[in-house]
């Protein structure tokens, strides 16, 4: 008597509720996203394949190219605005910049997974009101 309870000691951090892993699945996620517009999973596999292989330069240009195709096909037809037709190209180089980035995995996007895992975390301790 007269004693007070031990504390415990503070469990580790868990893992957040969602139980995947985010290298694999968003680079997935993405990659069908960006490359798989009305294809087939093998088209996204073989086209990984050819960009991860090619020059970085090559690489940047093959997924802009598919960038085009696949969300801005109005700027291969004559007559295009040529200043949509600039747009489009200045925003796809910087999509594919990024996404050739992501792909192999070069800075900032080496651990970027780490974050999401971490706001999921803050999310699983959130109060449902």
């Amino acid at each position: 008597k007269g004693h007070f309870p031990r504390r415990r000691a503070a469990p580790p951090p868990q893992k957040p509720c969602l139980d995947v892993d985010l290298n694999v699945l968003l680079p997935s996620v993405i990659e069908q996203l960006i490359l798989g517009k009305g294809r087939s999973k093998s088209f996204v596999s073989n086209t990984r394949s050819e960009i991860w292989r090619a020059k970085e330069e090559d690489g940047k240009e093959i997924i802009q190219k598919i960038l085009l195709d696949n969300f801005y096909p109005s700027t291969h037809e004559e007559g295009a605005d040529d200043e949509v037709k600039a747009k489009s190209l200045k925003h796809t180089a910087k999509v594919a910049e990024w996404f050739y980035s992501l792909l192999k995995k070069k800075s900032p996007w080496t651990n970027w997974t780490n974050d999401i895992y971490d706001a999921m975390r803050c999310i699983d301790h959130l109060p449902i009101s």
